[in-house]
């Protein structure tokens, strides 16, 4: 299977994961790719709960987090491309922001490599990259962590290297969760823009 197949099944998962008919999801991924639709409107059914830890190792639960729009995405910290772009572009937006909205904005990156991103892990890649602390990353042991990717409709696929190394493909995508934890928006990773973000936060938290 080429990449581009591999991507493309795992974001039709994450529709259908959502609830939609088969037809449905292909229909709004053909619209996705082929409109200046960029951010997919969704219907407000809850996000799955979750309890992990971030890098500081406390532990978070969505239903106790303060906010009006948490930005939830996925990565790993030995990914080589996708997730470090995605996750500057969501601090950028977040950046654009005025001031008075920040605090009220969460950034939420979910492992989906929990044997090597331990919290110890996630704080050193936090650092390295310079990422702000508005970027909380969230691990946990397998058992924790696959409902939420499964409830979120991602995918994560396991490709094994030689001398025992691995890589990871996953579902490259992210969602605004508005302050009841229930789904807004659906958007492709490689369709973010910092200013289109910026602005669509900005709208919904108004």
């Amino acid at each position: 299977m080429t990449l581009r197949r591999l991507r493309l099944l795992l974001w039709i998962l994450a529709l259908s994961a959502l609830g939609t008919s088969a037809g449905i999801a292909w229909y709004r991924w053909y619209i996705a790719q082929h409109t200046d639709t960029w951010a997919l409107e969704l219907d407000g059914r809850p996000a799955p709960a979750f309890q992990l830890l971030d890098q500081d190792g406390r532990l978070v639960s969505l239903d106790a987090l303060e906010g009006d729009l948490f930005v939830v995405t996925f990565a790993y910290t030995t990914c080589p491309d996708t997730c470090p772009l995605t996750l500057r572009r969501l601090v950028a937006a977040h950046q654009r922001l005025p001031e008075t909205l920040r605090d009220r904005i969460q950034l939420l990156a979910v492992t989906v490599d929990p044997e090597r991103d331990t919290p110890d892990r996630l704080r050193q890649y936090a650092v390295a990259n310079g990422f702000d602390p508005s970027l909380r990353f969230l691990t946990g042991d397998r058992a924790a962590l696959e409902p939420v990717w499964s409830g979120f409709g991602i995918a994560v696929v396991r490709h094994p290297l030689p001398q025992g190394q691995y890589e990871v493909q996953h579902t490259a995508v992210t969602y605004i969760l508005d302050r009841s934890g229930s789904l807004r928006y659906l958007i492709r990773d490689e369709a973010l823009e910092p200013a289109r973000l910026a602005e669509l936060l900005e709208r919904l938290v108004r």
